[in-house]
């Protein structure tokens, strides 16, 4: 919102208190405007980033998948993506893929989906991350607790 407006004889007024400013009396400054964010993201959790930094079962490439998992994700917390295409990205073979995927899935941090076409998907634990209308966190969590419970 403009607040202060240009006259024609060179001085400003200010629109929300109407005091006049002649040449002497104001000094101009920009201001970027905010930038829109054109990248993707998620929330993190830090007491989750806690737990898996010292969870050893996932150092290396199993946590390199998680991180690249959360690196697609979409809203609501849902992966779709093939194996093939994480272990290019990784350059690891594919079955280290799926045995990093079946370490996560035991331990709770991913679930698996139903298969769409011939890629599996899956569904990030809200309890790590979040990616979605915060609205919506509390339920996936309440959901989430249930299905491990």
């Amino acid at each position: 919102m403009k607040r202060m407006k240009s006259l024609s004889d060179g001085s400003m007024m200010d629109t929300e208190t109407g005091v006049l400013y002649d040449n002497e009396d104001y000094v101009f400054m920009a201001f970027p405007r905010r930038l829109k964010l054109n990248e993707d993201w998620f929330m993190a959790f830090q007491d989750a980033r806690e737990i898996l930094a010292k969870d050893k079962d996932i150092w290396g490439q199993p946590r390199a998948v998680l991180d690249y998992l959360e690196a697609r994700l979409s809203f609501e917390n849902f992966i779709a993506i093939e194996n093939t295409e994480v272990a290019k990205a990784l350059d690891i073979g594919k079955n280290r893929v799926s045995e990093a995927l079946k370490k996560l899935s035991d331990k709770c941090i991913i679930e698996r989906g139903p298969k769409i076409g011939r890629t599996w998907s899956f569904k990030l634990n809200p309890f790590y991350a979040w990616k979605g209308n915060v609205k919506n966190l509390q339920e996936a969590r309440k959901k989430h607790l249930k299905i491990i419970f």
